[in-house]
């Protein structure tokens, strides 16, 4: 798998052998095809960058103190790294303070975090070479550290968040010593920038899509809690531990049924999940019932996802999930307010369903379907049998209706809006004739000078 056209004719221009390593090569290993593949050998980054020079490849600097660089050619991208060895100072902020270049591959598996991202495939002779064991150890799906555990944890916060997704991901079992090394440097996370958190952390959350591993997201949210990560990351889940709920609607504590409806929910939703009651102990201490939780569950997730670096778009479809979570809980919301909600909702309103289907069986109390998401789905079906309007491109009147109706510019889009949502509820409004109507209707008449 590793064996492609691109890389063989780049290992052939290289003078030095040329290596893939890290995660490529392991997925390789488990039978996968590789995404991203790195490169390394024992040529420096200037070097590297000479000897590509009219051969097709484009070479573009990283980082010259690291010895990395991006190779693009043929329509492929590598990232590569000369063969080094890592200094770190204290604390864990995930960058080497000191960097020494070497010849030794051996000393640059050292550097790296686990065996089974250490193992090195000679592109040119479709050979392995493994110095520290790293194929046993996929072979007996086992995490274990290059060096002494805490050596390894101790030198780099971001290792913590890679040590659950790596061994989720795959269904690895952790060597117990690089367990107990990980949970004592737990702290280190908090050296780590927010971004790298946020970005590791988004991987966390649906890595049981990556190789199929059957609850590895659920699995990795536990291993968070239990190795004290979660602290750095979603704090108010602690709080969620222990704390009870009725026990007519609930059958776990809040934060087990956090977990539960997780574990329930589609990749897309799954960050909605984690956050969707998360403010229930804080609402109870504070204001004496948990009732409200949706949306002060939405404001800390904007709060919260926004300092990981989450894109603001992104931020604000999974907090209206959770503000929309509890929306008619007891099918009992009238029909024409139902409609609109549907209407405003259109475009979060298949997730939406899929929370409340999640939230539902996460409970431990029902099975099925969630009533409410059902009516929801039979509203949507409904209405777009009878040709409701759920966005303004989809009214039956433009722009150029509008000026010939003479609405002012400054009143046009308001004027569109109120007719997509009047829409909602009266037949009438859903024809070309009754929408321009409805702007007849609008006409300013200018005042009559006295």
């Amino acid at each position: 798998m590793l064996a492609d056209p691109i890389l063989l004719q780049l290992a052939s221009v290289f003078p030095a052998t040329l290596y893939a390593v890290g995660g490529a090569v392991r997925d390789s290993l488990l039978g996968f095809a590789p995404k991203d593949v790195d490169l390394a050998s024992d040529m420096l980054p200037e070097e590297v960058a000479r000897c590509l020079k009219n051969t097709g490849f484009v070479v573009l600097p990283t980082s010259p103190k690291l010895g990395t660089l991006k190779i693009k050619g043929f329509g492929k991208e590598y990232e590569y790294t000369a063969f080094r060895i890592d200094s770190y100072a204290a604390g864990g902020s995930h960058a080497p303070e000191d960097v020494r270049f070497t010849s030794d591959l051996a000393e640059d598996a050292g550097r790296r975090d686990f065996t089974a991202d250490a193992i090195y495939y000679n592109i040119k002779k479709g050979e392995y070479v493994d110095p520290l064991g790293g194929i046993y150890d996929i072979e007996k799906r086992l995490l274990r550290a290059t060096r002494s555990p805490e050596e390894v944890m101790r030198e780099d916060g971001l290792r913590l968040l890679r040590l659950v997704r790596i061994a989720c991901s795959c269904g690895f079992e952790i060597d117990p010593d690089l367990y107990e090394a990980s949970r004592k440097y737990r702290f280190l996370l908090k050296d780590v920038h927010d971004s790298r958190i946020g970005e590791e952390f988004s991987k966390i959350i649906v890595c049981d899509t990556f190789y199929d591993v059957k609850g590895a997201h659920t699995r990795a949210i536990r291993m968070l809690l239990d190795l004290g990560l979660m602290d750095f990351i979603l704090p108010e889940l602690l709080e969620c531990k222990g704390f009870p709920q009725r026990t007519d609607y609930h059958k776990y504590d809040v934060l087990e049924h956090i977990i539960r409806v997780f574990d329930l929910s589609p990749p897309q939703v799954r960050m909605a999940a984690l956050f969707h009651d998360s403010t229930k102990p804080l609402n109870k201490i504070t204001t004496g019932k948990m009732a409200g939780h949706e949306f002060t569950g939405a404001m800390l997730l904007r709060k919260r996802l926004k300092k990981l670096c989450f894109s603001n778009d992104d931020i604000e479809r999974w907090a209206r999930l959770v503000e929309a979570h509890m929306y008619d809980l007891k099918c009992e919301t009238g029909e024409k307010k139902l409609r609109l909600f549907v209407q405003k909702n259109a475009d979060i309103l298949h997730d939406l369903v899929a929370l409340k289907d999640a939230d539902y069986l996460g409970s431990g109390m029902h099975t099925g379907r969630n009533p409410s998401g059902i009516r929801m789905e039979e509203t949507y079906r409904t209405m777009r049998e009878e040709g409701v309007p759920f966005s303004i491109k989809e009214l039956k009147v433009d722009g150029n209706d509008l000026i010939a109706a003479g609405i002012p510019p400054a009143e046009r889009g308001k004027t569109m809006e109120e007719l997509m949502h009047l829409a909602a509820n009266d037949a009438c409004l859903r024809t070309a004739e009754g929408q321009k109507a409805f702007l007849a209707t609008k006409i300013q008449i200018p005042r009559l000078m006295s």
